[in-house]
């Protein structure tokens, strides 16, 4: 049987004009199929914008950046038969605001971390504990800073450390130059984030992806710009002694960008060991984006293929800083009221 896959999107849908957003299936079987599971109404959360994240329960559980008015919500999807989203918790400001990535596996076996770019005591965003046991709940929450000791806002989810505690993160903003930051969240006690690297634009500036670990002990990010033409970079992340460096920086020019420009999400280990993939928002051969493969051994970054243009429109959808500017108005009626 072929393996299925499930990925929310932040709009479309019924019943809304415009639509709250979904989780679909992707069968790439035959040539491909994509089937809507669940259309999100409110009640279960409205732009969803992080990829779900599965449980032991054989449950899988996501975030929505808004609703109404709201902070954004914590959704558990059932998967079998057609397919349901439920509620389980609601950010309330204190607790955090606009979570816009995936939760992550809190290590003991039921409960979940995430990460929320506003709210908080500082107004700069948290890092939350949700337990989806019962009604489900948020049960605790850090607070960023915004200033140089830590950062803010944090739009990527937590990469375990491997030292089975404490977890990795980056904040897009704050740090000692205010062009992010890498942390480390350590949940023990009340919990604490510690600046571990501060950004000045050498091997990256303002980070929006999760970093990710590497057989040699390290981390691989993407940083949206900076680096040599200033358009980006991959970076590699040394927890030892907290050293980063720059590993490759994206285009040449505007009009010569052929590996791409401005790096948004997390990078993929390739499957063959040694490499990674990863996305640009821009780009490439048809300058809307492209797939580009990283080998930490050559430092090099090619583009072997242009982004779909669907790919190029998913992309843009997911710059957080495109959607702050641009905020389209959402009727919160059914269709034919």
């Amino acid at each position: 049987m072929a393996q299925h896959f499930m990925a929310p999107l932040n709009s479309g849908g019924a019943p809304f004009i415009g639509g709250g957003g979904t989780i679909f299936e992707f069968d790439p079987s035959g040539s491909g199929s994509i089937t809507t599971k669940v259309s999100f109404d409110g009640t279960n959360g409205d732009q969803p914008q992080a990829p779900l994240t599965p449980a032991g329960n054989g449950k899988f559980y996501g975030t929505t950046a808004r609703f109404a008015v709201g902070c954004g919500k914590i959704y558990e999807f059932d998967p079998t038969g057609s397919g349901s989203a439920t509620l389980k918790a609601e950010l309330n400001g204190a607790n955090g605001c606009y979570p816009s990535s995936a939760l992550t596996p809190s290590g003991n076996g039921t409960t979940f971390y995430g990460t929320a770019s506003g709210g908080g005591v500082n107004g700069n965003g948290t890092i939350f504990e949700f337990d989806p046991t019962g009604s489900g709940s948020i049960t605790r929450y850090v607070a960023f800073n915004g200033n140089k000791s830590n950062g803010s806002p944090n739009l990527a989810e937590l990469t375990p450390s491997g030292n089975g505690i404490t977890f990795y993160g980056t904040a897009q903003y704050g740090g000692a130059y205010d062009k992010g930051t890498i942390f480390e969240f350590d949940p023990r006690g009340s919990g604490s984030i510690n600046l571990k690297y501060s950004f000045d634009g050498t091997a990256g500036s303002f980070p929006t992806a999760a970093l990710t670990p590497a057989g040699n002990g390290k981390f691989y990010g993407a940083a949206e710009q900076g680096g040599a033409n200033n358009f980006g970079t991959i970076f590699e992340f040394d927890p030892s002694n907290g050293a980063v460096t720059l590993m490759a920086s994206f285009g040449y020019s505007i009009y010569d960008s052929g590996n791409g420009r401005w790096p948004h999400a997390a990078l993929i280990p390739s499957g063959n060991g040694h490499s990674f993939y990863g996305t640009t928002r821009v780009g490439g051969a048809t300058n809307t984006g492209a797939i580009f493969e990283f080998d930490p051994g050559t430092n090099s970054a090619p583009a072997p293929a242009p982004l779909p243009l669907l790919g190029a429109g998913a992309a843009f959808g997911w710059s957080r800083r495109l959607r702050r500017r641009i905020q389209p108005v959402r009727p919160v009626f059914p269709i034919g009221r």
